[in-house]
């Protein structure tokens, strides 16, 4: 895994003085480029020496790739694992991929999200968690909830659908600028795309970050008036890609398959 870190450049919207922000786009199950990415992000805070960190996963860590159990895993320990005395934060958004399994666990998955999810990637974390053809999809979610260990048990029920930090917003899929922010439904942080990334008017004051939606990897991704797209779509490219918010600056962090 080769890792890169863009120049420092300016951040439109500042974070508080002694705090690091830092996101993380996609993982779709490649756990290489998040055990990666968590070691690069824990040296900078180690270099950075923030009063506080918050780290932010943006949803999607599972399916398409070949060990989403592992990712559940590591996100459930977190950056603070790797930083345990830098007062690290960590947060887990959910995506509509993440959603899946969410509601599997709680028992409320459907025949048509069962055959959404497999249409979509699930397969490969099925059985990444040993389980071949379960039947029906009460048996799917039974065999789900036995093989996943407490610690992803609780990552999944603490997963939230947004997160904010001052003017910066992060949601997985982004915000709907149709309705006020207080009333932004789950399904549109999960799943919008056109209307968000190509608003006719954009009326809040924040920045969003988001996945979902991937974006061609570049050597810097762009800083768009009200959105950063950090999914470089890494199943794929073998790019994962992070954004670091330090004070009024910002730059991105990529780990790539050698």
């Amino acid at each position: 895994m080769r890792i890169r870190r863009t120049q420092w450049r300016d951040n439109p919207k500042p974070v508080p003085e002694g705090l690091l922000v830092t996101a993380i786009g996609d993982v779709h199950g490649c756990s290489d480029h998040l055990e990666t990415m968590y070691r690069a992000l824990a040296r900078d805070v180690e270099e950075l020496e923030p009063g506080q960190t918050t780290c932010i996963l943006l949803g999607d860590l599972i399916d398409r790739g070949p060990r989403s159990l592992e990712c559940l895993m590591m996100a459930a320990d977190g950056l603070a694992s790797l930083a345990p005395d830098r007062h690290v934060r960590d947060v887990a958004l959910v995506g509509n991929h993440d959603d899946w399994l969410v509601r599997a666990v709680a028992g409320t998955l459907t025949r048509h999200d069962a055959m959404l999810w497999v249409r979509n990637g699930g397969l490969a974390t099925w059985q990444d968690m040993g389980i071949g053809n379960p039947g029906t999809v009460e048996g799917l979610m039974r065999e789900l909830r036995t093989r996943l260990p407490d610690s992803v048990l609780g990552l999944l029920a603490d997963m939230v659908p947004v997160y904010r930090i001052g003017e910066l917003v992060f949601a997985h899929a982004g915000v709907d600028p149709r309705v006020p922010y207080e009333e932004q439904s789950r399904e549109a942080l999960m799943w919008i795309r056109t209307p968000f990334l190509e608003p006719d008017h954009w009326p809040f004051p924040f920045l969003v970050v988001h996945g979902h939606t991937v974006e061609a990897p570049v050597a810097d991704p762009p800083v768009r008036a009200h959105r950063i797209g950090i999914d470089t779509g890494a199943v794929i490219s073998g790019i994962l890609t992070a954004v670091e918010f330090w004070g009024a600056r910002l730059r991105f962090v990529t780990v790539e398959s050698r």
